[in-house]
Protein backbone atom coordinates (compact mmCIF):
# COMPACT_ATOMS: atom_id res chain seq x y z
CA UNK A 1 0.00 0.00 0.00
CA UNK A 2 1.52 3.32 -1.04
CA UNK A 3 1.16 6.56 0.93
CA UNK A 4 -1.81 7.83 -1.09
CA UNK A 5 -3.66 4.53 -0.63
CA UNK A 6 -2.93 4.63 3.10
CA UNK A 7 -4.31 8.18 3.37
CA UNK A 8 -7.43 7.17 1.44
CA UNK A 9 -7.89 4.14 3.71
CA UNK A 10 -7.55 6.28 6.86
CA UNK A 11 -10.01 8.89 5.57
CA UNK A 12 -12.47 6.16 4.57
CA UNK A 13 -12.34 4.81 8.14
CA UNK A 14 -12.85 8.35 9.47
CA UNK A 15 -15.83 8.81 7.15
CA UNK A 16 -17.43 5.60 8.42
CA UNK A 17 -16.99 6.80 12.01
CA UNK A 18 -18.65 10.12 11.14
CA UNK A 19 -21.60 8.41 9.43
CA UNK A 20 -22.15 6.05 12.33
CA UNK A 21 -21.93 8.95 14.84
CA UNK A 22 -24.43 10.87 12.73
CA UNK A 23 -26.94 8.00 12.72
CA UNK A 24 -26.51 7.45 16.48
CA UNK A 25 -26.94 11.17 17.19
CA UNK A 26 -29.95 11.43 14.89
CA UNK A 27 -31.55 8.48 16.68
CA UNK A 28 -30.96 10.24 20.01
CA UNK A 29 -32.23 13.60 18.66
CA UNK A 30 -28.79 14.98 19.60
CA UNK A 31 -28.64 17.86 17.14
CA UNK A 32 -25.66 19.52 18.84
CA UNK A 33 -23.53 16.46 18.08
CA UNK A 34 -24.82 16.34 14.52
CA UNK A 35 -23.98 20.01 13.94
CA UNK A 36 -20.45 19.43 15.32
CA UNK A 37 -19.79 16.98 12.46
CA UNK A 38 -20.16 19.78 9.90
CA UNK A 39 -17.76 22.43 8.69
CA UNK A 40 -18.79 25.87 9.92
CA UNK A 41 -20.32 26.70 6.53
CA UNK A 42 -21.65 23.19 5.86
CA UNK A 43 -24.95 22.81 4.02
CA UNK A 44 -27.86 20.39 3.77
CA UNK A 45 -30.01 19.85 0.69
CA UNK A 46 -33.41 18.44 1.60
CA UNK A 47 -36.24 17.40 -0.74
CA UNK A 48 -38.66 19.42 1.42
CA UNK A 49 -36.56 22.44 2.41
CA UNK A 50 -34.01 22.81 -0.38
CA UNK A 51 -30.47 24.05 0.21
CA UNK A 52 -29.79 25.63 3.59
CA UNK A 53 -27.02 25.96 6.19
CA UNK A 54 -26.63 22.71 8.13
CA UNK A 55 -27.01 24.44 11.49
CA UNK A 56 -30.33 25.98 10.43
CA UNK A 57 -31.57 22.71 8.95
CA UNK A 58 -30.89 20.71 12.11
CA UNK A 59 -32.39 23.44 14.30
CA UNK A 60 -35.51 23.26 12.16
CA UNK A 61 -35.57 19.45 12.24
CA UNK A 62 -35.17 19.51 16.02
CA UNK A 63 -38.05 21.95 16.33
CA UNK A 64 -40.34 19.64 14.33
CA UNK A 65 -39.32 16.40 16.07
CA UNK A 66 -40.77 14.56 19.03
CA UNK A 67 -38.50 11.52 18.56
CA UNK A 68 -36.40 9.53 16.11
CA UNK A 69 -35.58 5.86 15.65
CA UNK A 70 -32.78 5.12 13.19
CA UNK A 71 -32.23 1.62 11.86
CA UNK A 72 -28.93 1.49 9.92
CA UNK A 73 -29.08 -0.54 6.72
CA UNK A 74 -25.63 0.08 5.21
CA UNK A 75 -22.74 2.50 4.85
CA UNK A 76 -21.13 3.04 1.46
CA UNK A 77 -17.53 4.28 1.48
CA UNK A 78 -15.36 5.65 -1.33
CA UNK A 79 -13.24 3.21 -3.27
CA UNK A 80 -10.37 5.65 -3.70
CA UNK A 81 -9.53 9.19 -2.71
CA UNK A 82 -13.02 10.62 -3.24
CA UNK A 83 -14.35 12.71 -0.36
CA UNK A 84 -17.86 11.28 -0.06
CA UNK A 85 -19.76 8.48 1.64
CA UNK A 86 -23.40 7.41 2.00
CA UNK A 87 -25.43 6.36 5.03
CA UNK A 88 -28.48 4.25 4.17
CA UNK A 89 -31.05 3.82 6.94
CA UNK A 90 -34.69 3.49 7.91
CA UNK A 91 -35.97 6.63 9.59
CA UNK A 92 -38.92 6.38 11.98
CA UNK A 93 -39.61 10.05 12.63
CA UNK A 94 -42.22 11.10 15.19
CA UNK A 95 -43.16 14.72 14.65
CA UNK A 96 -44.45 17.05 17.34
CA UNK A 97 -48.12 16.26 16.73
CA UNK A 98 -47.41 12.54 17.32
CA UNK A 99 -47.54 11.48 13.67
CA UNK A 100 -45.10 8.65 12.90
CA UNK A 101 -43.47 8.93 9.48
CA UNK A 102 -41.38 5.97 8.30
CA UNK A 103 -39.16 5.98 5.23
CA UNK A 104 -35.79 4.81 3.94
CA UNK A 105 -33.23 7.50 3.25
CA UNK A 106 -29.78 7.69 1.72
CA UNK A 107 -27.73 10.58 3.05
CA UNK A 108 -24.86 11.57 0.76
CA UNK A 109 -22.03 13.15 2.77
CA UNK A 110 -19.41 15.25 0.99
CA UNK A 111 -16.37 15.91 3.15
CA UNK A 112 -13.96 18.80 3.05
CA UNK A 113 -10.71 17.65 1.42
CA UNK A 114 -8.25 16.19 3.90
CA UNK A 115 -10.71 16.39 6.83
CA UNK A 116 -13.56 14.45 8.35
CA UNK A 117 -15.81 17.55 8.47
CA UNK A 118 -18.98 17.42 6.40
CA UNK A 119 -19.12 20.21 3.85
CA UNK A 120 -22.42 19.18 2.26
CA UNK A 121 -25.14 16.65 2.98
CA UNK A 122 -27.77 15.68 0.42
CA UNK A 123 -30.83 13.81 1.69
CA UNK A 124 -32.21 11.36 -0.87
CA UNK A 125 -35.65 9.86 -0.35
CA UNK A 126 -39.06 9.60 -1.99
CA UNK A 127 -41.27 12.37 -0.59
CA UNK A 128 -44.50 11.27 -2.27
CA UNK A 129 -45.64 8.73 0.36
CA UNK A 130 -44.71 11.15 3.15
CA UNK A 131 -46.60 14.07 1.66
CA UNK A 132 -49.57 11.85 0.89
CA UNK A 133 -49.92 10.56 4.47
CA UNK A 134 -48.57 13.38 6.62
CA UNK A 135 -48.17 16.57 4.62
CA UNK A 136 -45.22 18.88 5.24
CA UNK A 137 -44.40 18.52 8.94
CA UNK A 138 -41.75 21.24 8.84
CA UNK A 139 -44.48 23.83 8.60
CA UNK A 140 -46.19 24.95 11.81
Amino acid sequence: MNLDQLRAHIMSNNYETVLRRYMEALGASDYATIKSLFAEDGTVTSPFLGLMPARDFFDRLGGATKGNVITPIDVFLPSGDQQHAVAYFRYDWTVNDGTLITFNVMDLFEFRPGTDKVGALTLIYDTHPIRQTAGNKYES
